[in-house]
């Protein structure tokens, strides 16, 4: 048995739902009861709602893209297998689709250090990506894996390069290790 509840709703995110429910094809009442049954779903596994919803977006705009999930273990051994000339190669596509995805994260969420760090742990989602608010509007980001070799390394400093050059975050200091990448960040 369905019970009947009122829950105040601002005009602004009603309208933005009979939008899209009328694109959809759709009633009014089906849509919410299908996007709040799917936000709960998720919410079992992650506490985090606005989380949940922005790794979705973040998903959904990398397979556009033409990204792939693959196991990451055969995938860091066809990075090492690679040539120079074949790794050069891939880093220079990693550069045009981190530069490419940046802008589209800048335009759709804004360039915050906490937006970047939801999009690196999208990228690499066996990182360790923690952030630290210095002073002077300073953020220290250091994304790391014990897994990762010199390449794979490498291959993070590009992405963390082109991601905020792209998004309008400039990176006062770079540097890196096997396995570790820290970058110095100003956010305007």
């Amino acid at each position: 048995m369905s019970a009947r509840r009122f829950i105040p709703i601002s005009e602004s995110v009603i309208a933005l739902a009979i939008k899209i429910a009328e694109r959809e094809g759709i009633p009014l009442r089906e849509f919410i009861e299908r996007v709040l049954a799917e936000v709960l779903k998720s919410m079992q596994y992650r506490s985090n709602v606005t989380e949940v919803l922005a790794l979705s977006d973040l998903m959904d705009d990398l397979r556009k893209m033409g990204g792939a999930l693959l196991p990451s273990d055969i995938v860091y051994k066809v990075i090492e297998l690679l040539d120079d000339t074949h790794f050069n190669e891939l880093l220079n596509a990693i550069k045009r689709s981190a530069s490419w995805y940046g802008m589209l994260v800048r335009v759709k969420r804004g360039a915050t250090v906490d937006v970047l760090k939801l999009v690196l742990s999208t990228w690499f989602p066996d990182t360790n990506v923690s952030v630290e608010a210095g002073s002077n509007g300073l953020f220290k980001v250091i994304v790391s894996s014990p897994r990762y070799s010199d390449r794979l390394t490498r291959l993070i400093e590009v992405v963390v390069t082109e991601l905020c050059n792209s998004m309008g975050i400039k990176i006062e200091e770079l540097s890196s290790e096997v396995g570790i990448v820290r970058a110095l960040l100003r956010v305007s």
